[in-house]
């Protein structure tokens, strides 16, 4: 006698489950390493931050006055070349600097950028509390 076979109608979504699960883990992991420039101590503000998009240029500045593009080290005349070549290239800058350096340093940097003939600089900060 032959038995019948039944027919399996449902679908079994545990394994997608799982991989989205670990989809989602490894997004939430390596986002935060996504951020341009290197890490520096931002001043903290409670008016808000600074969205910076992929296109805006990242130049930091850490406590001890180094220059930074991205996360590249750089000195200002290497800093002035690099704003003369590409700055077609980016939609605006960002300054990362660090809130132990000195005002005129900033103000030094931004004088830089904008006498390149980039208008638009933003400054980084930390949401506080």
């Amino acid at each position: 006698m032959r038995r019948k076979r039944k027919t399996f109608s449902d679908i079994n979504i545990t394994p997608l489950v799982d991989v989205m699960l670990v989809l989602l883990v490894i997004f939430m992991v390596t986002t935060p390493m996504l951020v341009k420039g290197i890490k520096v101590n931002l001043p903290k503000t409670h008016s808000g931050t600074t969205k910076i998009s992929k296109k805006d240029l990242i130049i930091s500045i850490d406590k001890n006055g180094n220059y930074f593009i991205d996360k590249a080290p750089t000195t200002l005349e290497a800093l002035k070349d690099y704003l003369k070549a590409h700055k077609q290239e980016f939609k605006s800058v960002i300054i990362k600097s660090d809130k132990t350096v000195e005002y005129g340093t900033v103000v030094h940097l931004i004088d830089i950028i904008k006498s390149e003939g980039i208008g638009r600089v933003g400054l980084a900060t930390q949401p506080g509390k």
